[in-house]
């Protein structure tokens, strides 16, 4: 479950992409956005569909989770039962998540706490271009060509990491090492 929260998170953060201030820095008072010009940006972003999508694409997950944790295990009907139990509450959790009535205020509450009318106008304007569209069109597909290609890097660099830590036992149980140390 908490791969499933980390994994939320971090599609929330690139569901809509945004241009942060230093850490801990508010946007001040006299240059707040409207709360009019904040819902029209997170319209022209498309958050709402970005929502929509996770939502599935979380449920589909959970059930390749499910499927592979039980691969080559024979289900018998009331397992079946349980399993298909815990995925429809997964569903109603998630659902309850990524609903855009849940997520609506929470946006609205952080895009008008960190940016000014200035940037919103300034975002709005960028996503309302095509090449805005093409950025909220394209995201997802960059994002999981970006995770494919980290996920071979590290594929990659584990033996390395594990002839070194292979490496490093044995200089300490070597007799050079411990007359040394």
């Amino acid at each position: 479950m908490r791969i499933l929260v980390a994994l939320v998170v971090a599609c929330l953060g690139v569901a809509a992409p945004t241009f942060a201030q230093s850490p801990g820095t508010a946007t001040p008072a006299q240059s707040k956005p409207s709360e009019a010009s904040v819902r029209h940006l997170l319209d022209v972003m498309q958050v709402r569909q970005i929502a929509q999508t996770m939502s599935a694409q979380m449920d589909s997950m959970f059930d390749s989770m499910v499927n592979k944790q039980l691969e080559g295990q024979n289900i018998t009907p009331e397992q079946q039962k349980q399993i298909d139990a815990r995925r429809s509450a997964m569903r109603d959790t998630m659902k309850d998540l990524l609903s855009w009535d849940s997520l609506e205020s929470l946006y609205l509450k952080v895009y008008g706490e960190t940016f000014s009318q200035q940037e919103i106008d300034g975002m709005t304007a960028f996503y309302a271009s095509p090449a805005g569209q093409a950025v909220i069109a394209k995201m997802p597909l960059a994002v999981k060509n970006s995770m494919a290609e980290m996920q071979q890097r590290v594929r990659d660099i584990i033996p390395k990491i594990q002839q070194m830590a292979k490496e490093a036992a044995e200089q300490v149980k070597s007799p050079a090492a411990k007359k040394s140390g």
